[in-house]
């Protein structure tokens, strides 16, 4: 099963695309648009293009716990994708995988991809399974 990970940030949106197993993952590609709905158009382009069945999108909960706007953002995000694309939309913990991302590399634009990377990766790792009651769903 193919997976796209997606960083969403305010000024670029980092994708990361699984193999064709679910195994492991490479950073994909950063997308630098701002208008909302031509990033869309492009993430669904991708699906396509790329066959993907599942997109986890990155959750920025705060380590305080609660929410702020860049979690109410990314879920509202969340609900719209699910009416773009036929595949699941699902939400998982992205905390630290900027910082992680961050460490080695000096170009802000690849850091993007790598923090989706990480999410997804950590995902993939996880062994979560969204096809059940969808208990693994980091909303």
């Amino acid at each position: 099963m193919r997976y796209l990970g997606i960083d969403l940030g305010s000024s670029r949106t980092g994708l990361a695309l699984s193999d064709a197993l679910g195994v492991i993952c490479t950073p994909l590609t950063t997308l630098a648009e701002k208008d909302e709905q031509r990033l869309m158009s492009r993430i669904v382009a991708v699906v396509q293009e790329q066959n993907v069945e599942t997109i986890v999108v990155g959750i920025p909960r705060p380590l305080s716990g609660g929410s702020n706007r860049q979690l109410e953002s990314v879920l509202s995000f969340m609900g719209r994708l699910e009416n773009e694309v036929d595949v699941p939309v699902h939400g998982w913990d992205e905390r630290f995988t900027s910082k992680l991302a961050e460490r080695g590399r000096s170009r802000k634009v690849a850091q993007d991809a790598v923090a989706a990377c990480y999410m997804l990766q950590s995902f993939l790792d996880s062994g979560a399974d969204f096809t059940g009651d969808g208990q693994a769903d980091d909303r």
